[in-house]
């Protein structure tokens, strides 16, 4: 359990300041741009910890508590109620299938990497 509540505090503290450091960048745009990336991130970061590493306490620092910590599914949720109560449905909609897709992707491409 260490192992994944060190993990957890590394990465939950790597999301505060990539997401503060973005934020200064895309506080502009309709689409929550710093959760975005950050969740694209983890599930690459995530796809290749699963493909590369044992089921041992390397897994459960890097996977469970590093990429649990860093990537964000509440945040994310919230921020797609925030769009629906401004009446951005459409923002709204484009930001639920890109998060999803893109994980997806990410974790795809992540354990592709096995074959290079």
């Amino acid at each position: 359990m260490i192992y994944v509540a060190l993990g957890g505090a590394i990465g939950a503290a790597m999301r505060y300041f990539i997401s503060d450091y973005l934020g200064e960048y895309t506080k502009e745009m309709k689409l929550p741009i710093p959760t975005l990336i950050i969740n694209w991130i983890g599930s690459l970061l995530l796809g290749v910890f699963v493909v590369f590493i044992e089921k041992d306490n390397t897994l459960l620092f890097l996977g469970t508590g590093l990429c649990g910590g860093f990537t964000t599914f509440s945040t994310f949720s919230v921020e797609v109620v925030q769009l629906l109560q401004k009446k951005n449905y459409i923002v709204s909609i484009l930001y639920i299938c890109i998060t999803i897709c893109g994980c997806v992707i990410g974790i795809y491409l992540g354990g592709l990497m096995k074959s290079f």
